[in-house]
């Protein structure tokens, strides 16, 4: 239940603060390992608590957004304001967790059948 839509925002917003380029090779490659590893660990767990878990991590998110986040310009999170940009990399970063699920679970499954 880490609020990584909130981190990965926070994280692009400081850096441009500072006056620094955001390092998108580093936060993506801290993001796919996340997908990757959430993705993993989540095969054998039931789709409606994976929603629901997901769900809530969106709405913490959101919530630590509006208290901590502060944009740079006016213009930063248009057109769509910053509550929807998290929400929607929150549903971005969800259905990477589905798809790396999906084929952990295909994995696993053609390995114990190989085993057979």
């Amino acid at each position: 239940m880490i609020p990584v839509p909130f981190l990965f925002h926070l994280y692009e917003t400081m850096q441009h603060l500072r006056g620094e380029e955001a390092s998108l090779l580093v936060v993506t490659t801290i993001l796919l390992v996340h997908v990757i590893i959430v993705g993993i660990l989540s095969r054998s767990i039931k789709f409606l608590y994976i929603l629901l878990v997901n769900l809530v991590t969106i709405i913490i998110s959101v919530l630590l957004g509006v208290g901590f986040i502060t944009a740079p310009n006016p213009s930063w999170f248009n057109p769509f304001g910053m509550e929807l940009v998290i929400v929607f990399t929150g549903i971005l970063l969800w259905i990477g967790h589905l798809i790396v699920r999906v084929i952990s679970n295909m994995v696993y499954r053609k390995k114990i059948t190989l085993d057979q």
